[in-house]
């Protein structure tokens, strides 16, 4: 049944490196699944026809977790890419600052594009706050 419904989507899996399983049990007797997949659209693959599924290691869940490569930059222009820094769980008012820009967006017409639009918007509210951060902290430093 399910294989029916992705082939009458027209769908296709992308194939996995690094693993050939994605879930294991935590028995005495292991078993192996392969029950985590990538599936896209021809259109997608023709759009995107370097992406490949990696599987990476699985380290506190019984899955392993699958990262998507498109083959592309997903920067634009000279901005670099986001990154979390550990340190803001430890900064005053950050789960705050997480708390209000994700309760304070709501676009998008499906529950889909509003959980794009919050995860774009936390992203960019986040870049913002780090340098922030990081320029009261430098400031800190020469102070002392």
């Amino acid at each position: 049944m399910i294989i029916a419904c992705i082939d009458s989507l027209n769908l296709r899996e992308l194939d996995l490196s690094g693993r050939r399983f994605t879930w294991a049990n935590s028995l005495d007797t292991l078993t192996f699944k392969r029950l985590d997949r990538v599936l896209v659209s021809t259109d997608w693959k023709q759009k995107f026809p370097l992406a490949v599924v990696q599987a990476l290691t699985r380290d506190i869940s019984d899955h392993t977790p699958l990262l998507l490569d498109c083959g592309t930059s997903t920067t634009q222009g000279n901005q670099h890419p986001f990154q979390f820094e550990l340190c803001w769980l430890l900064t005053n008012g950050f789960f705050e600052q997480v708390r209000d820009v994700w309760n304070n967006e709501n676009n998008g017409t499906n529950s889909l594009q509003r959980w794009q639009f919050k995860i774009r918007r936390t992203r960019q509210h986040l870049r913002g706050w780090g340098r922030h951060v990081r320029g009261k902290n430098k400031q800190k430093k020469r102070e002392y």
